[in-house]
């Protein structure tokens, strides 16, 4: 008799999985959540109520919502977290908690592998809050299922799962390795068919088998999820399955390896650890189990520890695998270039800090915001922005938009870009309003009118930006600029911009 393919194999172990009674179903409040968020019909009063009957789901709402917010304002409403994240990232986090709260019951060691799942949620999230193409609550859903499929062997099938432990211990098989000798398929095999037996997007799946997915393509937002899920898993991996030298060694390799798509330093690490550990810490929390933070913090420690004395040794022989500033400015505007060109459905908002963040992030300004023409076309006002203390920016950018209103009117009405050194005749009244060393100012024009602008500064001397860097920032006030006159023909979402 012909032995079964593996894809018969997984097919069979979903079946099995699947009709056991306590496999996790979809319960019948988040069922109309999800429902609710399908239905083009429903309003966001409706799905905010909807929400609202669930502690959990909108604690994790508010939060994320917090997270993806650059204003400094905190978000206490969750009609105003629905809008921000929108109704896609809701449908995100309904699933995930779908799962955690399904397995954070069970016996200790499936609690213990979701404490990992969610740790790597965490870090995928924080990850994808540091590239401006990825939606967080997006990541954090591919972040938590990374592990599906060890988490559904650890649990339904205890006897298998001993084996792959007791071959990955013995033999230093890796984990894909072992499943593979004992079960003929891996365990991003079954998590990938649970998760399309689920319906989940496909883009949730993909992440599963990331390297394929980051092979493939290196400049869609696919692969670039795909690799900050793959970079937060062998974070979590690194830092809490390993000793402190053998992680140090595997997170090094990983981000050596990933560095061509993500611009990820290794001084970001500790602050993604830290992050995630208490985002974890505080879930888990609120659920009533209680993790052994001390250890925990302790091997976070460790690692890092072990991962900055290798860095320092081999400072004189091996480049940081960051790229220059120049570099990253590339990346993150080709990105960001690439999702405003495309037909998004991001919100106006979340495509302007994309923009902004680029800029922050890319060019080294301190502080950059966007700055909106009111509606009765009278005077120019800072809405939203990114970096230290920005609020104050946002504050005290209010111009009227006439000849008398002052440098910055005078320009925008000119439609004149304006970037340089305040010692500058141009720069230098600009920048005496705000007492800043360096600025940029970008009219963003729309059928021929200014809609708003874009304002970036250093309160401190900095190097000139060169003319490849000045034409890659023309490059997004432009991108912007064509997807705000795309959402202006669409008012359901430029109605949510914050004009």
């Amino acid at each position: 008799m012909k032995a079964p393919s593996r894809e018969e194999r997984i097919a069979a172990c979903v079946s099995s999985l699947t009709a056991k009674p306590d496999f996790p179903a979809f319960s019948q409040h988040i069922q109309k959540v999800l429902a609710a968020v399908e239905d083009n019909e429903s309003t966001v009063r409706e799905l905010t109520g909807l929400i609202m009957r669930d502690y959990s789901l909108s604690l994790k709402l508010l939060r994320t919502a917090n997270i993806y917010n650059l204003s400094g304002r905190k978000i206490l409403s969750v009609s105003h977290a629905v809008i921000m994240i929108g109704t896609e990232g809701v449908r995100n986090l309904a699933s995930s908690l779908l799962i955690f709260e399904h397995f954070y019951k069970k016996p200790s060691g499936v609690r213990e592998l979701m404490m990992l799942s969610m740790l790597s949620a965490n870090h995928v999230r924080e990850i994808a809050t540091r590239v401006p193409t990825l939606r967080p609550e997006e990541a954090y859903l591919c972040g938590m299922v990374r592990n599906l499929g060890e988490v559904l062997i650890g649990y339904y099938l205890p006897g298998p799962y001993a084996r792959i432990l007791k071959r990955m211990a013995d033999r230093k098989q890796t984990a894909s390795a072992a499943s593979l000798d004992v079960l003929q398929f891996t365990f991003e095999d079954i998590g990938e068919a649970v998760i399309r037996y689920w319906g989940m997007p496909e883009q949730v799946a993909a992440c599963q088998q990331s390297q394929s997915a980051i092979r493939a393509s290196k400049a869609s937002p696919e692969s670039l999820m795909a690799a900050a899920v793959t970079l937060g898993h062998h974070i979590t991996t690194a830092v809490y399955r390993m000793d402190p030298k053998e992680g140090a060694d595997h997170l090094k390799a990983c981000l050596r390896e990933q560095s061509a798509w993500l611009p990820i330093a290794r001084k970001e690490v500790e602050e993604i650890l830290k992050i995630g550990l208490s985002d974890t810490q505080e879930s888990f929390s609120a659920m009533g189990i209680q993790l052994d933070e001390l250890r925990l913090e302790a091997q976070t420690r460790s690692t890092v520890q072990a991962l900055a004395e290798d860095g320092s040794a081999q400072s004189t022989g091996e480049a940081d695998p960051s790229p220059p500033d120049g570099d990253t400015l590339e990346r993150l505007a080709k990105d960001v270039c690439l999702l405003l060109d495309s037909p998004s459905e991001f919100e106006l908002n979340a495509l302007i800090l994309k923009v902004l963040e680029a800029i922050h992030r890319g060019a080294g300004f301190e502080r950059v915001i966007f700055a909106f023409l009111n509606e009765e076309g009278t005077s120019i006002e800072g809405r939203i922005g990114v970096g230290d203390n920005v609020d104050s920016l946002i504050e005290q950018f209010k111009f009227r938009m006439s000849l008398g209103g002052g440098p910055v009117s005078l320009a925008l009405l000119l439609k004149h870009t304006v970037v340089g050194d305040t010692g500058g005749a141009e720069a230098n009244k600009i920048g005496r309003l705000f007492g800043s060393s360096y600025l940029c100012l970008y009219p963003v024009v729309v059928a021929r009118q200014v809609v708003g602008c874009i304002y970036g500064e250093c309160r401190n001397p900095r190097p000139d930006l060169n003319s490849r860097d000045l034409s890659i920032l023309e490059e997004l006030r432009d991108s912007l600029a064509a997807a705000i006159a795309r959402l202006k023909r669409r008012p359901a979402l430029a109605a949510k911009a914050v004009w």
